[in-house]
């Protein structure tokens, strides 16, 4: 639940950070200026966010695919940590002879690999939370490509509006 109050104040912010719509001023002035104006941003906007925010949801797949097989080698890292540290306990109960020689070794092994353990445990966290800002980056892309593509669709709505107007102005006159 607190990642998803977590995920829902992240949205929250990159609905403020949209770019807001452009507004257009003094319409029947320059009319005909605005909509090839308008036209061309469009194209332009069309091919250069489009190509940049298709490379960045792959950046960010890439990434996220890199942090997975990060996260896969020290949970195997971990286990295997725990895997020695059992073996080694086992040793301890296991055998009486040359006891407390053995027992003092065995006890610096158990505490080296109890520290590997735990450091194998931080770096595993660590890896976790970059794979879940990975995965929320790549969700806010996503998002704000789709913001993108309606933007350009009502841009597109309200060309085909002030090319009627001027349609309508040219008759007039």
């Amino acid at each position: 639940q607190g990642h998803q109050k977590r995920l829902a104040d992240i949205e929250a912010q990159i609905k403020e950070l949209q770019p807001l719509q452009k507004k257009f001023a003094d319409v029947n002035a320059q009319l005909e200026l605005k909509t090839y104006d308008l036209s061309l941003f469009l194209k332009r906007a069309e091919q250069n966010e489009h190509h940049k925010l298709g490379e960045a949801v792959k950046k960010l797949a890439v990434e996220l695919e890199e942090a997975r097989s990060q996260i896969e080698e020290k949970e195997l890292a971990y286990k295997n940590c725990v895997d020695a540290v059992s073996t080694l306990e086992n040793s301890i109960k296991d055998h009486d002879k040359n006891r407390e020689g053995r027992l003092q070794g065995l006890e610096k092994n158990i505490k080296t690999i109890k520290a590997q353990m735990q450091a194998s445990s931080k770096e595993l966290k660590s890896h976790e939370n970059e794979k879940e800002k990975l995965v929320m980056e790549e969700e806010a892309m996503v998002q704000e490509q789709t913001s993108l593509e309606s933007q350009l669709l009502s841009l597109k709505t309200q060309i085909n509006t002030l090319t009627s107007e001027v349609d309508e102005q040219r008759a007039k006159v």
